[in-house]
Order: structure tokens, then C-alpha cells, then sequence
């Protein structure tokens, strides 16, 4: 399958685009790949984790702007895992500027440390470090 191995991109569409950018961005501090500020209902930014993007989208007040194929609303009953070398570090760093946590470090029994937090629309991050090397 050659031919689909673009990199994988989360998306998603946000009423609170300028502190979801700001979190992901200077909180998170994920690599910024790409933003565009093209009208008042056409925002978005790419945001570099691991081998694939989070995108955010501004959510266009204008009916007219939003395209048929596309669904619209607010993220719910999905979470992103995101898959860390120094999970230790990381959940340190986190706490140490307040990220809100849903869930502390701990060891899973299926092989990971992990912990979750919340992100500037409710949505939760899982991060990530397996114990064993494959």
C-alpha cells in the first residue's frame, strides 16, 4: 500500500480556535507545519505530533461556508493517543504548567504508561510510552 502512505491528520472543527491554537502551540508545544488566516470564517493550523497532524478548524459561523461533506460538529466520544519516548518528562513538564490532567501517569497492564489530559475543547490527548520494545 505504498501509495497511501501520506502522513495520518486528526480534524477537526472549533467555536474556540484562537485558545485551541494557543494551547496546542505554546502549552503543548507541538511543531506548527502550517496555519492559514484566509477570512473570519476560514482559519486553520497543522500541528506536528509524531508521524501525523492535528488539524484545527476554525467553525464558520457563516452557514454558507460550511461544505456538505463535512461534519460540523463539536468532537465527542473519540480521544487521540499519542505515542511519546520520555513519558516521565513529558507528564512532568505538563504538570509542572498546569495542563489539566483527566488522568495522572500510570503503568497500564497492556504494556503502556500513559496519562490524559483535556484540551481546550473538552477532547482528551493520551499520551503514551510503551514498556517493551517490538
Amino acid at each position: 500500500m505504498e501509495e497511501n502512505e501520506g502522513k495520518f491528520r486528526f480534524t477537526y472543527f472549533t467555536d474556540k480556535y484562537d485558545k485551541t491554537f494557543y494551547f496546542y502551540k505554546n502549552k503543548l508545544n507541538f511543531g506548527l507545519e502550517h496555519s492559514w488566516d484566509r477570512s473570519d470564517d476560514d482559519k486553520g493550523a497543522l500541528f506536528k505530533v509524531g508521524q501525523g497532524l492535528i488539524e484545527i478548524l476554525l467553525y464558520p459561523k457563516d452557514v454558507d461556508k460550511r461544505y456538505s461533506g463535512l461534519d460540523y460538529r463539536i468532537p465527542q466520544g473519540v480521544f487521540m493517543g499519542i505515542q511519546v519516548k520520555n513519558i516521565d518528562e513529558l507528564f512532568k513538564k505538563y504538570k509542572e504548567i498546569h495542563i489539566p490532567f483527566k488522568q495522572e501517569i500510570m503503568d497500564q497492564p497492556w504494556g503502556h504508561r500513559s496519562f490524559y489530559v483535556y484540551e481546550t475543547n473538552g477532547l482528551v490527548l493520551g499520551f503514551f510510552q510503551e514498556k517493551f520494545n517490538y
